[in-house]
């Protein structure tokens, strides 16, 4: 259906089995804001609707936008118009709201707030740390704070990060990964790191190495060499993503790495 805005649930604020729960504002048919479970199946993810998180009888509520704030509680923008807006309305029309609207915040009074971490005017080595929080937004945040800041500086310091990081820690890939995200930011593309996550024994890491891959294919070594490796991953959802990735490369050889997979997977299926 026609929907404005979605969130992945990242905040320890909230219930701890709510994590990873897909939210999906809803306008038509239904006003409020659906929730999904998300589980990995196969080469993807498969979502089931449960109870939704929020729901308005008020027939003006219009849900266009959420998102976790610092202090972990949801925030939910509400257009609140008498119209839904499609063409079958005047834009024109006397009806449009074009002064007010509502925000709710969306929290949970049996689980404490956080605390918002302090991202401007913060150090370099400081946002950097930042990249380890649980939550999606912070470390967005962070990212997009460091973008900001010059870039010599920023390599230098995560470069020092990123070999420091504790190979022990149960969340060393995604550490790495988000190093990895932070070149991407940088404009600085980085081929040892990717070539090493590339390698990793996580197929979560490595599935999203190779989305860093294609976009930095015209930077990297033999870019459909390492494809035609990755196609033959034993796990699907690298072999997806590495199937996309040949998608950018125009050349017969890409089509004839992609489809020799295919037959292959034919052929082990018969």
């Amino acid at each position: 259906r026609p929907t404005s805005g979605c969130e992945f649930v990242s905040s320890r604020h909230f219930p701890d089995d709510a994590q990873g729960r897909y939210l999906l504002n809803n306008v038509i048919g239904v006003q409020g804001v659906l929730q999904h479970t998300v589980a990995e199946q196969d080469s993807g993810f498969a979502g089931k609707e449960i109870e939704p998180l929020l729901m308005s009888d008020d027939k003006n509520f219009r849900p266009v936008d959420m998102e976790f704030g610092p202090d972990g509680a949801l925030y939910l923008v509400d257009w609140h118009e008498p119209l839904i807006g499609h063409l079958q309305y005047s834009i024109r029309d006397p009806l449009r709201d074009k002064t007010r609207g509502r925000i709710y915040r969306v929290t949970y009074p049996e689980r404490p707030l956080l605390k918002p971490a302090k991202i401007a005017g913060a150090s370099i080595e400081a946002l950097l740390e930042l990249l380890k929080e649980p939550e999606d937004r912070t470390r967005q945040r962070a990212k997009t704070e460091l973008g900001s800041r010059p870039v010599d500086q920023v390599i230098a310091a995560l470069v020092k990060w990123t070999k420091a990081l504790n190979r022990a820690d149960p969340n060393f890939e995604h550490q790495r990964l988000e190093a990895l995200w932070l070149h991407q930011v940088m404009n600085i593309a980085n081929e040892p790191l990717l070539t090493e996550i590339l390698a990793s024994t996580n197929p979560r890491a490595r599935a999203a190495a190779v989305r860093v891959h294609c976009y930095w294919r015209d930077r990297v070594n033999k870019p459909l060499d390492t494809l035609a490796k990755l196609v033959k991953d034993p796990h699907p959802r690298v072999r997806v993503e590495a199937i996309r990735s040949l998608s950018f490369f125009p050349t017969s050889k890409a089509a004839e790495i992609a489809l020799g997979r295919l037959v292959q997977l034919r052929r082990h299926q018969i």
